[in-house]
């Protein structure tokens, strides 16, 4: 079974043989296929679905395909496969909608149900309690094994949900965590409170949620306890909440460094519309034009160098190329360095130095491979002007492009917001004032 197969058969009006292909199909290959479906198509083959087998494929589906499915729907039965998400799924969705479909879902929803997406929405978007989930596993300070396996075996918490259980007092301030397996060890009048470890492992709910991911990274446990002001227990940070993040997160600095302004995380490229994907590039693009400009400046001030030496032309791509590669080598392995907390604000001189010394190597080993070039063409003499120059503008090209995602992290903007394309434009400006500054001190223009 594959897209075009189900897209055909709908075109040929086989929708009873299409109906008991989807619902003879494993669950992982039909989410496969939904995602590839959009519009009409996807309607219909939804329908033809079993009510149970129609709530597993939405549950995993992703968070746009959702969306999309909503929006084509127009009749209550949309609320049914929105009640079988989780209550932190449900808000992740939501955020996906037009206001008008947000406001008939939660009306659907049981009290309870809506004061949880209430409450989880009141938080800023990229928080932890934004993405956590209000259903977790927790264990009174006063309670022995035997009490919290009686609890567990009547929670109607899922088994995915129960990896972890959360020891909390009688005003649910946080005491530590306790792993499922550890309880099964012990013996049923082992206290809890003798059992729970790392109680300052937790994050709190105005806390971005790339912090819950490292400390989740930093820890390799199953979910991570979320907390609010005063210290009480209030959600948790599941394996797969924090890799949704990470996900999202990785995206987002990939179109950073690519300069695509305003990401959208959660939305498939291939789905996305003209107009979204001009008004994410065309930002950056018409900056990255204004410095362009001085590129062009600085050579129209070196008009008398070029006549002078016409063949000082010849190798300007090479050497602003260069350092413009160079900068942007520097600039991903910085920002990746920072995104995963190998590097951190303290450590810039530290690596500026390392950097200085990197560079310089590179610089001089390039030099030496351009030079030869450099006599080929010109001369003596513009060899030396071209060495010089590699030497310079590797240099200069490697540390701007470390050095900017220290200084954008220092006045709280994205690191990743050093991208290629901003690093390349800063080195060219650079490299062309270097290079044609070199060739007038040297030839004595």
């Amino acid at each position: 079974m594959t897209p075009m197969r189900v897209r055909r058969m709908i075109a040929n009006a086989e929708l009873n043989e299409l109906k008991d292909l989807l619902n003879q199909t494993w669950l992982t290959n039909l989410i496969g296929i939904f995602e590839e479906l959009d519009g009409t198509d996807l309607v219909i083959a939804f329908r033809l679905l079993t009510k149970d087998l129609a709530i597993d494929v939405f549950d995993g589906l992703s968070v746009s395909k959702q969306a999309d499915l909503i929006n084509l729907f127009e009749k209550d039965e949309v609320v049914e496969y929105f009640k079988s998400l989780d209550v932190d799924d449900r808000v992740r969705l939501l955020d996906e909608l037009p206001a008008r479909v947000t406001k008939k879902l939660v009306n659907k929803m049981d009290p309870r149900s809506r004061e949880l997406i209430n409450v989880l929405m009141g938080f800023p978007d990229d928080s932890a309690g934004r993405n956590m989930s209000p259903r977790y596993l927790s264990g009174r300070e006063g309670h022995n094994v035997a009490a919290m396996l009686d609890r567990i075996r009547a929670s109607p918490l899922r088994p995915d949900e129960m990896d972890m259980v959360y020891l909390i007092d009688s005003k649910r301030a946080y005491l530590g965590h306790l792993r499922l397996g550890s309880l099964l060890k012990e013996s049923p009048d082992t206290m809890l409170v003798d059992l729970a470890t790392l109680p300052e492992v937790y994050v709190k709910t105005t806390d971005d949620r790339e912090t819950a991911r490292d400390l989740m990274m930093t820890t390799d446990l199953p979910a991570i306890p979320v907390l609010d002001s005063e210290g009480r227990l209030v959600g948790s940070l599941t394996f797969d909440d924090v890799m949704d993040v990470a996900e999202e997160e990785a995206t987002e600095d990939f179109h950073r460094l690519a300069a695509i302004h305003s990401p959208m995380p959660t939305m498939n490229i291939r789905e996305a519309g003209f107009q979204m994907l001009f008004r994410a590039r065309i930002p950056w693009l018409l900056a990255l034009v204004g410095m362009n400009v001085f590129s062009g400046a600085g050579i129209a001030y070196f008009e008398g160098t070029i006549e002078a030496a016409i063949a000082l032309v010849f190798f300007l791509p090479l050497l602003i190329d260069s350092g413009g590669n160079a900068g942007s080598q520097a600039a991903t392995l910085t920002v990746r360095a920072m995104a995963i907390g190998d590097v951190k604000m303290r450590d810039w001189a530290q690596m500026m130095v390392k950097e200085l010394k990197v560079a310089l190597a590179l610089g001089v080993a390039m030099a030496v491979a351009v030079s030869a070039l450099g006599w080929y063409r010109a001369g003596p003499e513009v060899a030396v002007v071209v060495s010089l120059t590699m030497v310079c503008v590797v240099i200069i090209g490697s540390l701007v492009g470390m050095t900017l995602p220290f200084l954008l992290s220092k006045i709280k903007l994205d690191p990743a917001t050093a991208s290629g394309p901003l690093v390349t434009s800063i080195a060219d400006i650079l490299g062309v004032l270097v290079y044609f500054g070199i060739a007038t001190w040297y030839l004595g223009i």
